[in-house]
């Protein structure tokens, strides 16, 4: 996996802005907790009082633990029940001592909450609790507060990670086909160029025979023809990805079209037939098909002897069937061949004559799919939309 440090860079401000958001929201929320917490072990106490006061009207034995009556002006105080510490009684009753109640934190064997309260005639109930649940409940809010924040950040910035990698991916995508579309053009010209250049090498090299010379001439055109072809595949494939080609619509017959083809494409040692067959009416642009049909039909018969073009129709499809008794696709090739650049077996060229093919027909709605006979040879079929009323005008 390459290292990317804009993407990284892009995601640590994200979970960044993350936390600068979610981070006040999570020391709020922890704050609340934290008061809760505090609430919690003040009530438990104020119940301790609440319930020492019922009691004594009630004239029940039956007294919370750890609470004291206390008279500071008397400096006198007892417990009113049970009791596991000993505080400072008379210390914490007496600031209450003019009315009202007093709430006080302190240490001594552990950290205590002491509620004092003043209930008339110069006495004070006084009870402490302590405060062991309150400092856990604090310490869970803290952990949890963070890890929520730390989290949502973290997630902030793993998905901007993946955002930017998946915005980047279609320029990254075109970028690499851009590359190697230039490589793979380059390295076709070149063959071309080279036998260009080596012929004309060759021939001036020394004085020679007029057949000699011819010869050199002959190898010399057809290597220029080869490349002129591939000049005209790219300019027609870039002027297809430019969107300049916009197909003129019209009713055709494909099996017209196809006997058409068949009768005008000459392929040295092939044959090329077409089965005559139903009326097979499509809305389309006739040059545009009649390429698509001429390119798969040359391609076909550049490795075969023998091409077969059919027509037919094919669940809302108009179908074109191009079959060859040649050697067929390279089994690990049959998904790419109608990629630019792409062989369908070791003889075959690499132009583009068949990326160009799917592109028009894709612009009429339509796909090509490819695939090996299994009596042998290849079959390339193209199909496009087909409207049954378009055969009645």
């Amino acid at each position: 996996m390459r290292f990317d440090s804009r993407r990284l860079l892009a995601a640590l401000l994200a979970a960044l802005v993350t936390l600068a958001f979610v981070g006040p929201l999570a020391y709020r929320a922890y704050t609340n907790d934290r008061y809760n917490a505090k609430q919690d072990t003040y009530l438990q106490a104020r119940s301790r009082i609440d319930d020492t006061l019922v009691a004594w009207r009630t004239e029940t034995t039956d007294l919370p633990g750890n609470v004291w009556v206390a008279v500071p002006e008397d400096e006198f105080w007892e417990p009113v029940g049970q009791t596991w510490t000993t505080p400072q009684v008379l210390t914490l009753a007496e600031p209450v001592m003019a009315g009202g109640e007093l709430v006080r934190e302190y240490e001594f064997d552990g950290k205590w909450l002491a509620v004092s309260q003043y209930v008339g005639e110069r006495t004070v109930i006084l009870t402490v609790i302590g405060r062991d649940q309150e400092a856990v409940d604090i310490s869970e809010a803290r952990l949890l507060w963070l890890a929520v924040a730390l989290a949502t950040s973290s997630l902030g910035g793993i998905i901007a990670y993946l955002a930017v990698g998946r915005m980047r991916r279609p320029i990254q995508r075109a970028h690499d086909v851009n590359r190697d579309f230039i490589a793979d053009a380059a390295h076709e010209l070149r063959t071309p160029l080279s036998i260009i250049q080596a012929s004309a090498g060759h021939a001036l090299a020394r004085e020679r025979q007029a057949e000699e010379y011819r010869e050199s001439l002959e190898e010399i055109l057809i290597a220029t023809e080869r490349a002129g072809a591939s000049v005209g595949e790219l300019l027609e494939f870039a002027r297809m990805e430019a969107g300049q080609a916009q197909p003129r619509i019209a009713p055709l017959r494909l099996d017209l079209l196809s006997e058409e083809v068949a009768s005008a494409v000459r392929v040295e040692g092939a044959t090329i037939d077409a089965r005559v067959g139903e009326a097979v009416v499509v809305e389309a642009d006739y040059n545009l098909i009649r390429q698509v049909v001429d390119n798969l039909v040359r391609n076909a018969a550049a490795r075969a002897e023998k091409v077969m073009i059919t027509t037919a129709r094919e669940d809302g499809y108009a179908r074109i069937d191009i079959a060859d008794d040649g050697p067929g696709f390279d089994p690990g090739m049959i998904d790419h061949v109608f990629e630019r650049f792409k062989r369908g077996d070791r003889s075959g060229s690499a132009g583009l004559g068949m990326a160009i093919a799917r592109t028009m027909v894709e612009l009429h709605g339509g796909y090509c799919s490819a695939e090996n006979r299994a009596e042998g040879g290849a079959l390339v079929t193209v199909r496009l939309p087909y409207q049954p009323n378009l055969a009645n005008r």
